[in-house]
C-alpha cells in the first residue's frame, strides 16, 4: 500500500450499483433526473467518461472472446477512491469461487481475532513426577495451530517444528515418559475433511485432512532414490520415518542415459496404504514427493514421539492412567501471530490453514470448534460488512469444495469494506503480489501490473478466479473481481485473459495518460 493511499484515509461507501443503469455507472459524477435519464455531462467531464467507456469496451473484448462462448464470467471493477463502479458483468450471479473463498475466511478472522491473535498448544504431564521420570502420560492439547510445518520437499527437516519441544522437556528435567504420548484434538469435533471434497484430491497435499493437532499441514513425504543400476527398484523411504503410513514400492530405476523421470505417489482413499510407482533415471537425484496422512492426530503423536526418542527422551508406553488423573501443564506453545500465518495461507493458497482458521473462529468466538460454528461467525462478520446472506454459500474454509458459491459483488463488497478497516494492511500484505511471490510469482512479469496488483487466485477444474487490488496510472486504487466458471479451453488461456484485464487496469488513466486517453500513452509503471 502506498504511503499516499495510507495517509489519505478516504472512507469507502459501498454502492447499491446492482440497481443502477450501466450507462449511469460509466459516467463519473453523473446524476439522474426524475425520469431516470442521465443528466448532461459538463464539457470538462466528457473526456474522462470516454476513457471509462474505452476501458469497458476493452474488458468486453476480453470476456466476449469466442474462446469463452460457453463460459460464464462474473466481473466487478470499482474505484476505491470515489466508489465509481467501472464495470459489472453477472455481478449478482453465484459462481464457484475456488480459493477466492479464502477471502471470506480471512476477512472474518481479521475482524474477529485480529492480526495479533496466536494459537496455543498445551503440553501436559498426566501423572506424578519421580526424579527425571514422568510416571504417566505426556498429553498434547491442540487448538488448531497451523504453523507447525515445513516444506520437506525443499530438503527441510520434517520434524523441525517439534524439536524445540524436546528441548523444553529436557530443560524441565524429564528424560523418561513411562506412559504414552497422547494427542487431544477434541477442540475440533468435526470430520477432518471438508464437505464436498473430491475423493481423488485426498491423496495430495492440498486435500490433506485437518485437525486440532496438525503437523506439516497433514503431509508426509516419500523420498525416492534411484538405484545405480537400471531395472533395480527405486529406494523408497517415508519422511518422517514414523509417519503412520504403509509404503509399497513399485518404482523402477531407468537407464542412466534415459530421460525418464516420472514417479507418482498414491494413497488409497481413507486408508494408510501408499504406493510409489513409475520410473526414474539412474542419473537423477533423489526426489521427495508429498502425500497426505489420513489421521492428523496420529501423525502428530508419531512425529513428537520420534522427536523425543531422537533427543534421548525415552517413551516407554507402559502406563495408561485414567483421563481424569491429576495433570500439570509443563509448557504452552504459542504460534506466530495471525498476520504472519495469513501470509503462509494466502500467498501459496494453502487449504489446510484456511480450514483450521474456520474451525478456530468457531472455537474462539462461540466455544465450539466446528465448521458450523465457524461458518456462523463468518456470516455474522460479512453481514456487518454489508454482504447479503444470499450472496454466497460457504461450506468450507478454503474453497476446495465445489459446494461453495459466491457472487462477484459479494467479493467486491468484502474487498471494499476491508480497504477502509484498520486490518487492511495485514490483508494487503498477505495477498500474492503480481510477478513477485506466491501464486502470482510467474504472472504479470514485465507488465505494469508487476509489483502493483495484490490479488487472490483460485483454481478448480473449469474454475479460475482472481480478485484483489491494483493501482492505476493516476495512482487511483481499483478493486477487481474476475470469476470464470464452465470454460472448456485450457486454464492457462483463462488466466491469460484475466491477466490482460488487470494489466489494462494498471495502465488506466482518467487524465488521458494511458490507453483510451487523448494524450500520449503512459510509460510503463514503476513497480509499486
Amino acid at each position: 500500500m502506498s504511503a499516499r493511499r495510507a495517509a489519505r484515509g478516504i472512507p469507502v461507501a459501498l454502492l447499491g450499483a446492482a440497481a443502477r443503469p450501466l450507462a449511469v455507472l460509466l459516467l463519473a459524477g453523473c446524476a439522474t433526473g426524475g425520469g431516470g435519464a442521465p443528466a448532461p455531462l459538463a464539457p470538462r467531464e466528457a473526456p474522462a467518461a470516454s476513457r471509462v467507456a474505452a476501458l469497458v469496451a476493452d474488458v468486453d473484448g476480453v470476456v466476449e472472446d469466442p474462446a469463452f462462448a460457453r463460459a460464464s464470467w462474473g466481473v466487478v471493477i470499482q474505484s476505491l477512491d470515489n466508489d465509481q463502479v467501472l464495470y459489472r458483468r453477472n455481478a449478482d450471479r453465484l459462481f464457484m469461487p475456488a480459493s477466492n473463498l479464502k477471502l471470506l475466511t480471512t476477512a472474518a478472522a481479521l475482524v474477529k481475532l485480529g492480526p495479533a491473535f496466536r494459537w496455543r498448544t498445551e503440553v501436559v504431564a498426566r501423572g506424578p513426577r519421580r526424579a527425571d521420570t514422568l510416571a504417566g502420560d505426556l498429553v498434547v492439547i491442540g487448538h488448531g495451530d497451523p504453523s507447525l510445518a515445513v516444506d520437506a520437499a525443499t530438503g527441510a527437516d520434517p520434524l523441525a517444528p517439534l524439536r524445540p519441544w524436546a528441548d523444553s522437556l529436557r530443560a524441565r528435567g524429564i528424560t523418561v515418559v513411562a506412559g504414552r504420548v497422547i494427542g487431544d484434538a477434541a477442540a475440533f469435533p468435526d470430520t477432518p475433511l471438508g464437505p464436498g471434497w473430491s475423493w481423488d484430491d485426498l491423496t495430495y497435499d492440498y486435500g490433506a485432512p485437518v485437525g486440532a493437532l496438525q503437523l506439516n499441514d497433514g503431509v508426509a513425504w516419500v523420498q525416492a532414490t534411484p538405484s545405480g543400476t537400471a531395472g533395480r527398484p527405486v529406494q523408497a523411504a517415508l519422511l518422517p520415518a514414523g509417519a503412520p503410513l504403509k509404503l509399497f514400492d513399485l518404482a523402477v530405476t531407468a537407464p542412466a542415459d534415459s530421460d525418464v523421470h516420472r514417479l507418482t505417489v498414491d494413497r488409497a482413499p481413507f486408508s494408510d496404504s501408499v504406493t510409489l510407482a513409475g520410473r526414474r533415471s539412474a542419473r537423477l537425484p533423489a526426489l521427495r514427493l508429498p502425500v497426505s496422512v489420513p489421521s492428523p492426530t496420529a501423525y502428530f503423536v508419531a512425529g513428537l514421539t520420534e522427536v523425543l526418542r531422537e533427543a534421548g527422551i525415552t517413551v516407554l508406553g507402559d502406563t495408561a492412567l485414567p483421563a481424569d488423573s491429576a495433570a500439570d501443564t509443563l509448557f504452552t506453545w504459542r504460534s506466530p501471530p495471525l498476520d504472519s500465518v495469513l501470509k503462509l495461507m494466502l500467498k501459496p493458497s494453502q487449504n489446510q490453514i484456511a480450514e483450521m482458521l474456520l474451525r478456530t473462529l468457531g472455537e474462539q468466538v462461540t466455544g465450539v470448534g466446528s465448521m458450523d460454528s465457524g461458518r456462523a461467525v463468518v456470516r455474522g462478520v460479512l453481514t456487518g460488512l454489508g454482504v447479503p446472506p444470499d450472496a454466497y454459500v460457504q461450506v468450507d474454509g478454503s474453497g476446495l469444495s465445489r459446494y461453495n458459491y459466491v457472487a462477484p459483488e459479494a467479493l467486491a463488497q468484502i474487498l471494499a469494506a476491508m480497504f477502509r478497516r484498520p486490518e487492511f494492511p495485514t490483508l494487503f500484505g498477505a495477498l500474492p503480489i503480481a510477478g513477485v511471490d506466491g501464486t502470482l510469482a510467474t504472472r504479470f512479469l514485465g507488465t505494469a501490473a508487476a509489483g502493483d496488483a495484490h490479488a487472490k487466485t483460485g483454481t478448480l477444474s473449469n474454475v479460475r478466479s482472481l480478485s484483489g487490488y491494483v493501482t492505476d496510472a493516476d495512482g487511483e486504487t481499483l478493486l477487481f473481481v474476475l470469476l470464470v466458471n464452465g470454460f472448456t479451453v485450457p486454464s492457462h488461456v483463462v488466466a491469460a485473459a484475466q491477466d490482460r484485464i488487470v494489466e489494462r487496469l494498471a495502465t488506466f488513466s482518467r487524465r488521458g495518460e494511458g490507453p483510451g486517453g487523448t494524450g500520449a500513452p503512459a510509460a510503463p509503471a514503476t513497480p509499486r
